[in-house]
C-alpha cells in the first residue's frame, strides 16, 4: 500500500516528541513546497509575459531573464528540502536490511545527527556567501544576487531541520524501517 510520506507516523504510545515531529515536518514540508511551486509558476509567467512582449512589441521588457537566476535556486532547494523531509533520496538498502531494528535505529539516528550537524555548518558558512554577494546587484531588477544565494541558507536550514525532524521520528516511532512510508490508518 502507497501511502503519503509526511503523514503521522505510528509510535511508540503516541508518544508526544513524535507528534511535534510530525507537526513540524509537515509545516517543514508545505513550506518547501510553496517554495518550489511559487518559484515555477513566477519562473514560467515571467518568461512567457517577456516572450509575449518580444512577439507582441518587438523589444523585450528585461527584467524577466534575470528571473530564473533569482528563482532558479530556490526551486532546487526547495526540491531538496521535500526530498530530505520525506525520505526520497537516495539510500543504501543493502546495508539496512542486514541490520536488525535497534541497529537500525542506531544507524539511522547517527546519519540524521550527522547530516543535521553538517548542515547547519553550510548554513552557517551560507551567511557568508551572502554577506559576499549583497553588493553584486542585478541590472535590471536592482535586486542583489543574495536574493539568489539565500536559498542556499533556506535549502541547508530546511536539510537541518529535517533531520533532526527525522532523528525524533526514528527515536520514537515504532519500525525504524517505516519511517518514512507511513499510514494514517494505523496512528495512535
Amino acid at each position: 500500500m502507497t501511502t503519503p510520506s509526511n503523514a503521522p507516523i505510528e509510535g511508540k504510545a503516541g508518544s508526544p516528541a513524535l507528534r511535534v515531529a510530525d507537526g513540524i515536518g509537515l509545516v517543514i514540508d508545505g513550506i518547501a513546497v510553496t517554495v518550489a511551486v511559487v518559484s515555477i509558476v513566477a519562473i514560467f509567467l515571467a518568461l512567457m509575459a517577456e516572450v509575449i512582449i518580444r512577439y507582441l512589441t518587438s523589444s523585450g521588457l528585461g527584467w524577466p531573464n534575470e528571473v530564473p537566476n533569482l528563482l532558479f535556486p530556490w526551486l532546487v532547494m526547495g526540491g531538496i528540502v521535500v526530498g530530505a523531509q520525506r525520505g526520497s533520496h537516495i539510500a543504501a538498502e543493502a546495508l539496512r536490511s542486514k541490520l536488525n531494528d535497534t541497529q537500525l535505529r542506531y544507524l539511522l539516528a547517527f546519519i540524521n545527527l550527522f547530516v543535521a550537524g553538517s548542515f547547519a555548518f553550510l548554513a552557517y558558512l551560507s551567511l557568508q556567501v551572502i554577506a559576499i554577494t549583497k553588493a553584486q546587484v542585478f541590472p535590471m531588477t536592482g535586486l542583489g544576487q543574495a536574493w539568489a544565494y539565500s536559498a542556499l541558507l533556506f535549502g541547508f536550514g530546511g536539510i537541518t531541520l529535517s533531520s533532526l525532524v527525522n532523528f525524533v521520528r526514528v527515536l520514537c516511532c515504532d519500525d525504524p524501517r517505516n519511517v518514512h512510508n507511513t499510514d494514517p490508518e494505523h496512528v495512535t
